[in-house]
């Protein structure tokens, strides 16, 4: 038991890069007016030169009278036109960076290990899918979309945009990305909500917000993780972690995951 519910948080972590299997209702077709907000907010992003991001969350997972939490956050910046990323997560007390280029990312890797990983990039993907803003655009131009008004975010105006994400869009995103999700089949995610705020002005994300609740083995999970962005088209200097071709890992990501 006391294995099973870290697994499971893990699970649902993974969950927000767009990597389970999901059970999703049936729904009705989208809103035009979503859609609209969403195709704009694609062209928009679609030449955008760089941007900053934050994110933060965590997930919570019970069984019987036993609890477990897990606190997330970090920051990156993404050199869009350069193909350069830059992350830096916390998971609890543990911090990690990512470090991803045009044809990898590279992953500290987690104590007891040392080093980093590699996992190589398709270049079947738009690199930019490879990053948060991306991302979230890719899965909502897959899924049905629909629209919840307006609101004001950090004195921006701002489109609210939701999605019910089924199991085959949100794999649909991470096999395009080369995620393998094969440790998930047996996690049950039975809710998924992907909500984006949209300017009115420019079509730019500025905040993407997913919530999720999941079962495993007898175990019960939920979800929330917000992601920031700002900086659109500022200058930004992404540069390599301090590490060289010793440091890292033969096998394809680190050991362990």
């Amino acid at each position: 038991m006391r294995s099973a519910l870290p697994a499971l948080l893990l699970a649902a972590l993974l969950v927000t890069a767009g990597c389970a299997e999901v059970l999703g209702p049936s729904r009705p077709p989208s809103d035009q007016r979503a859609v609209d907000a969403v195709d704009r907010s694609l062209a928009a992003t679609a030449d955008v030169e760089s941007y900053r991001f934050t994110f933060d969350g965590g997930a919570e997972a019970s069984k019987d009278h036993e609890q477990v939490q897990l606190d997330v956050g970090g920051e990156g910046v993404v050199d869009v036109a350069g193909q350069r990323l830059n992350v830096t997560t916390r998971a609890d007390d543990d911090t990690r960076r990512v470090y991803m280029t045009d044809e990898a990312a590279y992953r500290e890797c987690a104590t007891p290990w040392s080093g980093w990983g590699r996992e190589n990039l398709s270049g079947s993907t738009e690199w930019l899918n490879y990053t948060p803003a991306g991302e979230q655009l890719a899965l909502l131009d897959r899924t049905d979309v629909y629209w919840r008004g307006t609101e004001t975010v950090d004195g921006t105006e701002a489109a609210v945009v939701v999605a019910y994400p089924t199991k085959d869009e949100l794999r649909s995103v991470a096999e395009a990305q080369g995620t393998d999700v094969t440790d998930l089949a047996n996690v049950n995610l039975q809710n998924a909500t992907v909500t984006v705020w949209i300017a009115e002005e420019t079509g730019l994300l500025l905040k993407a917000r997913r919530d999720l609740e999941m079962k495993r083995r007898g175990a019960t999970a939920t979800v929330t993780v917000t992601f920031r962005f700002s900086g659109y088209d500022a200058p930004v200097n992404v540069t390599r972690p301090p590490f060289d071709e010793d440091d890292v890992w033969e096998t394809e990501g680190c050991p362990g995951e």
